[in-house]
């Protein structure tokens, strides 16, 4: 078996080699070859009516859906260094297109979303998007109503996501819209709404800060103990451990104990995660970000300050991938895996995809670092481990007793 970098990557270099025939806005219609009738499982989103309007928007802070005492990670004790002499960075903040969705739907930077886009103001923003700024937009949600919100305002969380649009599509089902797949790339900060009644803008624009990304020696205000090195080590190691075995359990389960390796060569892998059933194909999908270059909002243009427009397909941002020019630290690719690892495995019910929703929402809360989203990830992967291990000796008792009937006394 390949280790898990060496399948990280495999499936990393077949999405940039896919990535390089992203439809222009002039062939958006233009189908990739897929048959209705064979379309993979996967959860659709349609986001939230984002119509611009005078209703008060207020700005909370990312938090857990319901309280869960196992999940929120308790205090620890730092042992490396504080950069008390860390050069100032002028902060960059950009003005970019926002779509809303529910505070269970929060997207995770290396996670994919499918959306089925048709309203005017939804299908204006993605041609802002594909034209302007490279193909990105702000995924942003938005708080449970509060009984004690008189104002009736929407409650935006001040945490988003960065994303980047990998695939549009006609759809094909209603002959309306587009389907569009987008990528969570980084983290943002929610500054500000614009909000002036002269902008004629259809859809939400939001005023954003990035949120800093991992350093190769540790983080812009922090540096790592050698003690806690060999934490991340151990803790990265068992998550790639374990992210392979719910792959194997999951193809062992949906297409039986034969199933070939998808993560053996770049075309079953970018068949695996194109064609293959979707829980199954986000997790390889996640895994391949890993090793993708990071984009983050430095690289956005900022329209509102003068930077010239950049459209989707002079982006081409998975370019260092294809060059093999990525180069990323051990701390950076635990970052990326922290993130990435937090995944729907496939037979999920209700309580576990209750459960992985706070996860993700601590994930994306910046009162908790590196360490509390790794050690986040072990426990999701070991549920998951185990109930599909136990789905797996089920399906096998069944098949057993099965091919084993007949005859009688």
């Amino acid at each position: 078996r390949r280790s898990p970098p060496a399948r990280r990557r495999t499936i990393a270099m077949a999405l940039a080699s896919r990535a390089r025939g992203i439809p222009t806005a002039s062939r958006a219609s233009r189908r990739l070859g897929r048959d209705a009738a064979t379309t993979p499982r996967a959860r659709t989103t349609t986001p939230r009516n984002s119509r611009r309007s005078n209703r008060r928007s207020s700005l909370v802070a990312v938090r857990a859906l319901a309280d869960d005492d196992d999940l929120e990670p308790k205090p620890r004790e730092y042992t490396g260094e504080l950069r008390a002499n860390a050069p100032l960075v002028a902060e960059r903040v950009v003005e970019l297109p926002a779509m809303l969705f529910p505070a269970a739907e929060v997207l995770l930077p290396g996670s994919a979303q499918t959306l089925h886009l048709y309203e005017a103001r939804f299908l204006a923003l993605l041609d802002h998007a594909r034209n302007r700024t490279g193909g990105a937009f702000a995924h942003v949600t938005f708080a449970p109503d509060d009984e004690d919100d008189v104002d009736g305002g929407t409650r935006l969380c001040t945490i988003a996501t960065l994303c980047r649009i990998e695939d549009v599509e006609k759809d094909e089902t209603s002959g309306v819209g587009a389907v569009v797949t987008v990528i969570g790339e980084s983290r943002l900060e929610l500054r500000d709404v614009r909000n002036d009644p002269a902008d004629s803008t259809p859809y939400l624009v939001g005023v954003f800060a990035p949120v800093p990304v991992m350093q190769p020696d540790g983080s812009s205000a922090y540096l790592p103990s050698e003690e806690e090195m060999d934490e991340v080590a151990d803790l990265t190691e068992y998550i790639d451990t374990a992210v392979g075995d719910v792959v194997a359990l999951a193809d062992a389960l949906l297409e039986g104990e034969d199933a070939a390796d998808a993560w053996s060569d770049v075309d079953a892998a970018a068949a695996s995660v194109r064609w293959g059933h979707a829980e199954v194909g986000n997790l390889r999908r996640a895994m391949a970000w890993v090793e993708a270059p990071y984009i983050t909002l430095d690289d956005i243009p900022d329209l509102r300050n003068g930077d010239a427009p950049l459209a989707m397909e002079d982006a081409d941002w998975l370019r260092p991938m294809l060059d093999e020019t990525v180069r990323h630290s051990e701390l950076q690719v635990a970052e990326r895996l922290s993130f990435a690892c937090l995944q729907i495995a496939p037979a999920s019910g209700e309580a576990d995809l209750v459960k992985l929703a706070n996860c993700r929402a601590i994930a994306m809360s910046t009162s908790h670092g590196l360490m509390d989203r790794l050690k986040l990830g072990q426990i999701v992967l070991d549920e998951q481990r185990n109930a599909l291990r136990a789905k797996v000796a089920l399906k096998g008792a069944f098949s057993s007793s099965s091919s084993g009937g007949g005859g009688g006394a």
